[in-house]
């Protein structure tokens, strides 16, 4: 079974967050942090259980703020291949060189995003960019079928 396949299967959509956390975590050893903020109002939040990697204090990103409300408020996934670079980067360990962030849209609506952070620079290309699209978007199918909306 493919882990879209997999997220979709799922009975809640708190379940189908988990399993795509974990099935991304372990697609590369240079996926060091793997989470998925949900958008609650104008704030995108992290709970608990729904990232892999270390610990970080930023569990509330409002809309435009870092690389993740950049990407939440443009609806377009953003490849930061050196975060000490870009100026949106809001640093959650001094390790991390790079960053992917996809946003998960269902229809209309913006449901959260998907943030992978790497220790290696240039971490991700065009073949990350499409699976983890493919994982937003199995994501965005399962709020749709899991929320009623």
């Amino acid at each position: 079974m493919s882990l879209t396949d997999d997220i979709l299967s799922q009975p809640t959509f708190d379940a189908a967050i988990r399993t795509a956390v974990t099935g991304v975590k372990g697609m590369k050893p240079t996926y060091d942090w793997v989470g998925i903020y949900l958008l609650e109002e104008d704030v995108l939040t992290l709970q608990d259980d729904h990232y892999l990697g270390q610990p970080t204090v930023h569990t509330r990103i409002p809309l435009n703020s870092g690389i993740c409300g950049a990407s939440a408020t443009d609806g377009e996934t953003l490849v930061i291949d050196d975060v000490h670079e870009d100026g949106r980067y809001i640093a959650c360990s001094l390790s991390v060189r790079s960053e992917i962030v996809v946003p998960i849209i269902a229809g209309e609506r913006l449901v959260g995003v998907l943030d992978l952070d790497s220790d290696t620079p240039a971490a991700f290309g065009e073949a990350d960019r499409q699976e983890l699209e493919r994982v937003a978007d199995a994501l965005a199918r399962a709020w749709q079928a899991l929320s009623g909306e």
